[in-house]
């Protein structure tokens, strides 16, 4: 098996394109990249838009990253996530994203959560994360602190 997984296919090593293609076979994560079609995004745009968990969101978006279909880059104080720009010609993870795309865009369903996902506001989104983050934050050291004080 392994002399399998060690030939090239047009450049690219069999395990590169197994990874890509186990990573493409996920509904979440097709959903991922249809929104990273349109613009580069953040987690709380994502995980608003998807409705699902940020650590779900993470960890597809680490599957994607690792199959190298998805990049990462810091803008400011927000990560941005965008499809992976194929840095070789003879890289066909960009062929596979080329194959996908009239899909993504055409698939129904894809294109509604496209339309939702444009009207979100990052800035309201990531404060509101932050926020909850510092009340959450706030709440635990006060149950803490009457927690001690009845010792």
């Amino acid at each position: 098996m392994t002399i399998f997984l060690n030939r090239n296919i047009g450049g690219m090593k069999l395990q590169v394109l197994l990874k890509a293609l186990k990573a493409l076979a996920d509904g979440n994560r097709l959903r991922l990249l249809r929104l990273l079609l349109d613009q580069p995004r953040c987690v709380c745009e994502l995980q608003a838009a998807l409705g699902i968990t940020q650590p779900s969101i993470s960890k597809h978006l680490r599957i994607l990253e690792e199959a190298g279909l998805v990049t990462k880059t810091r803008q400011g104080q927000f990560i941005d996530y965008q499809l992976a720009a194929a840095p070789d010609p003879a890289d066909q993870r960009a062929a596979l994203l080329a194959l996908i795309t009239p899909w993504l865009r055409a698939d129904p369903e894809l294109q509604d959560l496209s339309r939702r996902a444009s009207g979100l506001k990052r800035e309201q989104l990531c404060r509101s994360e932050a926020q909850n983050a510092t009340e959450n934050a706030s709440s635990r050291n006060e149950v803490r602190a009457a927690a001690s004080s009845g010792d």
